[in-house]
């Protein structure tokens, strides 16, 4: 059956007076740990060209020696040796059409080693909304080979326009994972931990302007603009998917008026992105965002100080989620749904008073 739940938080309560006197807090599980790393990265590096091509070449190899130990129980050693090494070839080259127009490719392996918090053995309680995290000491980093093929062109003296192809060919990718134990907080919540979810492909389309108005006769409004779309794709338990939590587009679109007789200028940034999925054993969340609206206005007094006046947020920006809970592979498969579960969270405008001085 489906449902919708809704927390209401209880009335805050009167802490109650216990008696006596207490020791230090006990730390959690992997809560006092240890992580040491060593890192040797020589590289090398070629360039070279003639007339309108340019490129340029190089080859790194990435060697990376760590160690994880957790300190919470000094009788048990708990240690965690990881070793590896990368080689890391790249290539880019540069061809100009023009004068001002440019055509870009590279293609290159690169690296994305796991963040301490997601080898960390430490179990941080509802980490993640409800459910519990906890660290994976034997996450492999990922890597991936990526292709670039890009146009520029120049706009008058300042301006630049451009669009720019993009796949990569990822390996080892890491994604947060669901190991089956019951949260913290009882049923229908996790432990939940990262892991190499395997191989997959992300590809995509960006599109680049940043110009002033200088045709139209406003050499003092500059204008950008970029948008980026995405799409990817991964294997799981349930069949093929996006990458989680992955947006389907990023939007960026505003302008800068500058008015130099006054020592002032003030601008706008409009930012939209696109609903996101995310999909694990036991759960999957559907994400969508509001837009956000960012203005400001600056005055400039003298040479060296600056007084800016931000508005952020002034759209009431609002995230949604929208979650599918399930008890088991099958009943994921099924759609027997064992919770269903919406969240909005919205956000008033902020307002930031920032005076810059500079010596």
């Amino acid at each position: 059956t489906d449902r919708t739940r809704v927390t209401i938080p209880n009335p805050p309560a009167a802490r109650p007076t216990l008696p006596g006197v207490y020791g230090p807090f006990l730390p959690v599980p992997g809560g006092v740990n240890k992580i040491e790393e060593t890192r040797i990265d020589p590289y090398l590096m070629f360039s070279g060209g003639q007339d309108a091509l340019k490129w340029e070449a190089g080859l790194r190899y990435e060697t990376t020696s760590s160690k994880i130990t957790d300190e919470t129980a000094p009788a048990v050693d708990r240690t965690v040796d990881k070793d590896y090494q990368f080689l890391l070839p790249s290539a880019h080259l540069r061809y100009n059409l023009s004068e001002d127009d440019r055509i870009n490719a590279s293609v290159a392996r690169t690296v994305r080693r796991p963040g301490f918090g997601q080898i960390s053995p430490a179990v941080l309680l509802a980490e993640m909304g409800d459910n519990d995290f906890v660290g994976n000491p034997d996450l492999k980093p990922e890597t991936a080979w990526g292709l670039d093929l890009g146009y520029e062109r120049r706009l008058g003296t300042r301006g630049v326009a451009g669009v720019n192809l993009f796949y990569r060919k990822v390996s080892d990718l890491i994604e947060v994972a669901n190991t089956g134990i019951e949260g913290s907080e009882g049923e229908d919540t996790f432990l939940l931990t990262a892991r190499n979810a395997g191989d997959g492909s992300v590809w995509g389309v960006e599109l680049d302007l940043s110009t002033p108005l200088t045709m139209f006769g406003m050499e003092h409004t500059g204008v950008f603009l970029n948008y980026s779309w995405l799409d990817s794709d991964i294997d799981d338990p349930f069949g093929s998917r996006r990458f989680n939590d992955q947006s389907k587009y990023v939007f960026n679109v505003g302008f800068i008026q500058d008015l130099p007789d006054w020592g002032a200028a003030f601008g706008a940034t409009y930012r939209k992105q696109g609903d996101a999925f995310g999909r694990i054993v036991g759960e999957e969340v559907t994400t969508s965002y509001g837009a956000d609206l960012e203005v400001f206005v600056e005055k400039r007094f003298g040479q060296n100080f600056v007084l800016r006046l931000t508005g952020s947020n002034l759209l009431d920006a609002k995230k949604e989620e929208t979650f599918n809970k399930f008890n088991t592979i099958e009943e994921q498969r099924s759609r027997d749904f064992d919770e269903y579960e919406v969240e909005s969270e919205k956000a008033g405008p902020v307002f930031q008073l920032v005076g810059r001085y500079a010596f």
